[in-house]
Parts: C-alpha cells; structure tokens; sequence
C-alpha cells in the first residue's frame, strides 16, 4: 500500500503574522523510489524565527518557491533508500519539508552541503541523546549560540554579557555557555516575570531585565552595568538594540543573531538613532551565520563540549514539543507571541 504524505504547501507571501490561508494542507501519495533516492520520515519539525524571512521575501536563504512545501529545521529518520550510500534507519538533519515524509535525491544526503535548503547530513546519533536535542543544544540553536559568543563576540573570561531574547532557544544557552565560560555577569533580556525568573533559576542570569514591564530600558541595563557591557548577544534589534547600543563598554562586541523584532513588520522597521556609539566606544557589531561554522573543527570540538556539559547535568536544553501537524502555522506563531516555553517543536506523528 503507498504511503500517504501531507505537506504544507506555500500558497501566498505572508503579511504580517502568518496564517492559515498562506497554506494549502495538502495530500498525496509517496513516490516510488528511483535509483538513488532516498525516502524519510520527518521526525520534529524545528519552529525557527528565521524561518519567516524565506517565506517573504527572504532573508540569508530563499525566498521559498510559491506552490511548493514550507521549509524548516528538521529532523528525519531513512525509512527506505535506494541510495547504497545511506542505510536504513540513519537519522539527518537539516532544512527540509513541512511534510511527514520527503524523497531525497542523491546529492540531497550530504554533510558537506549543510544548511543548503533541501539538503539533510547524517547525524551521529551513538550517544543516546533524545532526539529533540539535534535541534536544540546539539542542533542549530548549539552551534549559533555557540559561534555566535565564542568566536563572532570573541568572549572572554570575566566579560560581562547581555543576552536578548535569552528565554529562547539561542539566547537561554548563550547565557549558560557565558557562565560556563567564565563571564563576570550574565543579564539576560526576556518578556514576563515567569520568563525573568527562569533566566535566574535555571539558565544562570545573574540578573533579569524584563522589557515588558521596564520604563526606560537603557536605565535598566546601565544600573545592571555600570561600567558597561562588553559583549551584547542580539536576538531581537530594534529598540532592544538601541537601549542596549547606549551602555556598551570600551571595545565591546555585538553578535547580531537575529532580528525577531521585524520579521512580522509590514513596513520597514527604523534602525537605531545612536550608531555613533560604536564610534565612540570603538566596538563592533557583526552579523553572523551559523552555516559558516559547520564543517569546521571548531564546530566538532563545540559539539563535544556541549555533549559533555549536557551529560554532567551542567546544561539546561528546555524544550516545547507539540503534537500538532495538523496546525503548524498556528504552532509557529506562538514565536512572536510568547506562548513556547522552550524550543518550540512539532512532534511529527500518525501516517
């Protein structure tokens, strides 16, 4: 009996938040395989702000094709191949389909093409870790966060660190990482008094500013740092960036991850006011993209490290997993919205 596949098909740009009329939920039956092909089963689905940018008008990849499957981080299982190169029951990584299943073509099964839309890489999966944490802690959240404040921030022990959005998926382990990696202070930005609390309780924030109910952000971050920050992780740009930009240290650095302020904007968003403040304080700001760090040494050697601080119970890797295929444009809105409390997932389940 042929497999039956749904996918969520791209029908319009989004304006605004997405919604359900953007999509078509569609239903077909699965290929057979050609030679060389590969079939898998989509696992989780990784909810990803960035992930909004491919469906405009595009961002560092895409836009994604009209008519065609949404795209996103995922993780799959090889449930039958005719590529002798990949066997049964791999599991792989990467951006593929909104889909419960997707056919591969050779040259999509590659670890050297990582990142590259429609290509998965095998992952080694021997340690027995859950397979939600490829996409968190040992997935593209790790390795951003990672990349992000140890090499595009370059930071140092005893730097004092500013995280916004530090309650999600990136901005939570960038702040343990600063902590494990010797920071002097950690003060994580997030919305809510539940969220604030967490950042101390369980990621390790020596400190908690929470924007939704600050008057004056800038004041709330120069009374957290009087001398200044020296590394500013961003997650969000706009205002946040602004407020942060005026109490920035001599030399400080700016690793600018993302820009989660102005995905759903329906008008171009202002930049900030006081960019002569990188002039005066001499500092920098960088963008970055963790598709620049796979397929180094440092990338392996990170993961390793992450591994081991997950194993010695040093590493909270919090995630949001929902049971809701049927739904997932719904799902992913909750990213703007606030309502994950973790690494927001879809759990792809059912035939």
């Amino acid at each position: 009996m042929a497999l039956i596949n749904h996918e969520w098909i791209l029908k319009h740009r989004p304006v605004g938040n997405i919604k359900m009329s953007d999509f078509e939920y569609r239903t077909s039956e699965v290929a057979e395989l050609q030679d060389g092909q590969t079939l898998v089963r989509i696992r989780y689905l990784a909810m990803d702000p960035a992930t909004r940018g491919w469906m405009g008008e595009g961002g560092y990849v895409g836009p994604l094709p009209l008519d065609e499957p949404c795209m996103g981080v995922t993780v799959s299982e090889v449930i039958d191949t005719r590529n002798p190169e990949v066997e049964v029951g791999t599991i792989l990584a990467g951006v593929g389909n909104w889909a419960r299943y997707m056919v591969l073509d050779k040259d999509q099964v590659s670890a050297t093409r990582a990142g590259e839309l429609g290509v998965l890489a095998p992952m080694d999966v021997s340690s027995g870790h859950p397979l939600p944490m490829y996409l968190h802690a040992l997935g593209t959240s790790g390795g951003t966060a990672w990349y992000g404040l140890m090499e595009v921030a370059g930071m140092q022990s005893g730097d004092n660190v500013l995280v916004s959005g530090a309650h999600g998926s990136c901005g939570s382990l960038v702040c343990q990482y600063a902590k494990l990696k010797g920071a002097a202070k950690v003060v994580g930005i997030a919305g809510g008094a539940e969220k604030c609390a967490e950042l101390i309780e369980l990621y390790g924030c020596d400190a908690a500013i929470d924007y939704k109910s600050c008057d004056d952000l800038s004041a709330a971050i120069g009374e957290a740092f009087p001398e200044g920050f020296d590394v500013f992780f961003d997650n969000v740009g706009g205002d946040i960036l602004e407020a942060a930009m005026n109490n920035m240290a001599k030399n400080a650095r700016i690793a600018a991850c993302g820009m989660i302020s102005e995905y759903n904007a329906t008008e171009p968003a202002p930049g900030p006011s006081n960019m002569f403040k990188l002039v005066a304080q001499t500092a920098t700001l960088k963008g970055f993209l963790v598709s620049d760090f796979f397929g180094r040494p440092e990338c392996e050697a990170a993961y390793g490290q992450i591994a081991q601080w997950i194993d010695e119970g040093k590493l909270h890797s919090k995630v949001d997993i929902r049971d809701s295929f049927d739904r997932v444009p719904e799902v992913f809105n909750e990213l703007f919205t606030g309502g994950n409390k973790g690494r927001l997932m879809v759990e792809v389940t059912g035939d």
